[in-house]
């Protein structure tokens, strides 16, 4: 279930109804499974830019960076996982058809978002498989 936040004077999806965001509260089902967090390095940087010229396609028409990065980033996510930010995208955008993107072209969008927030790269890229991103908990950037 998806709960609308308002931040910043801009509304802001979260997928976590019952759980207030960026307190580290996680909610029932959507815990990370001991998988690492978003800081143990789980994008590329070719992913980075896949999912850096991706936004710019599709996502800049409606949205800015500035949308998920710093403070609006940490309210909305932090306590949740990978699984619930790449679920929340997927499933909600581009508006107007839903879903249109490949998984692929979804986790890269995903990981440019985690690159925009300061979270490091590593060598393997994020997954598409929603129960594997479900394992990866969103924390503070280091």
């Amino acid at each position: 279930m998806l709960a609308w936040l308002c931040a910043g004077g801009a509304g802001v999806w979260h997928p976590a109804a019952g759980a207030r965001a960026g307190t580290g509260a996680v909610p029932a089902g959507g815990a990370a499974q001991s998988g690492g967090t978003v800081a143990d390095g789980v994008f590329t940087p070719d992913q980075v830019a896949r999912g850096e010229r991706t936004f710019r396609e599709v996502c800049a028409a409606c949205h800015d960076t500035v949308e998920f990065s710093g403070g609006r980033f940490r309210f909305t996510w932090v306590g949740l996982t990978a699984g619930d930010l790449f679920d929340t995208i997927s499933t909600l955008m581009p508006e107007g058809d839903p879903g249109s993107l490949s998984p692929a072209q979804y986790a890269a969008v995903v990981a440019y978002l985690f690159d925009l927030n300061g979270y490091p790269a590593g060598e393997t890229p994020l997954p598409t498989n929603l129960s594997a991103l479900q394992a990866l908990e969103i924390v503070e950037a280091p």
